[in-house]
């Protein structure tokens, strides 16, 4: 068991019940005493505390249709990134400036097949989709 919650998602095969649908169904925490909770997608969401995940899935896998998705990282190596790049962003905060060819001057940024770290870095904080290559 490890010391720090986990995500993860319910992904359903075959919806076996008519219900809750298929792909996607439900999100959910791993805690580190072994609990779950798993927020339910729908019409009609819900919010499920169980003792552990397998408990969960004894009752809504429906014999192996529906399975765990984990998150590729844990928690809070994900906002330990966050707190880095909102660091970083605190010692450098000007706007990127680009030039001719698409290169950011202010960060010294010359790569053009994405755009400059500062910039992914201000679209993450304002909460938009991760950017694709510079302009």
């Amino acid at each position: 068991m490890t010391d720090q919650p986990r995500l993860f998602r319910l992904q359903r095969d075959h919806d076996v019940t008519g219900i809750s649908g298929t792909g996607t169904v439900a999100h959910g925490v791993r805690w580190p005493d072994g609990t779950a909770t798993i927020r339910w997608t729908g019409n009609r969401p819900s919010t499920v505390q169980w003792a552990s995940i397998d408990d969960a899935i004894a009752i809504h896998g429906h014999g192996g249709h529906t399975r765990i998705e984990w998150a590729p990282m844990p928690i809070p190596h994900v906002v330990a990134l966050l707190e880095l790049v909102n660091d970083l962003r605190e010692i450098d905060p000007d706007p990127c400036r680009y030039d001719q060819h698409g290169h950011c001057e202010e960060h010294a940024w010359f790569e053009t097949e994405r755009s400059c770290p500062e910039a992914r870095a201000a679209e993450l904080f304002a909460g938009n989709a991760a950017p694709g290559p510079a302009a």
